[in-house]
């Protein structure tokens, strides 16, 4: 199928992608400190996630054939950040 048409190196900016995760949220009938760990652990997860990202399209996204493209991003759907 040829390479993937990405000259351009795709970065993902983890602190605002992190505050966009837990801004989508909604908590109701919690308490504040029940809350406030959710959104950290979310934070956390989701800033991890987008740094991973980050590293493996700055190493090989450039001249990667499309099935491994979406091998790769099957690998990270199925991330798990805490066991």
């Amino acid at each position: 199928m040829g390479s993937l048409d990405m000259e351009k190196k795709m970065k993902i900016n983890a602190e605002k992608f992190a505050y966009a995760v837990i801004s989508s949220q909604s908590y109701e009938n919690m308490l504040s400190e029940d809350i406030s760990k959710q959104q950290l652990t979310l934070y956390l997860s989701a800033y991890w996630l987008a740094e991973k990202f980050n590293d493996l399209e700055s190493q090989s996204f450039k001249n990667m054939e499309k099935h491994e493209y979406e091998r790769l991003m099957e690998k990270i759907s199925r991330m798990r950040v805490f066991s």
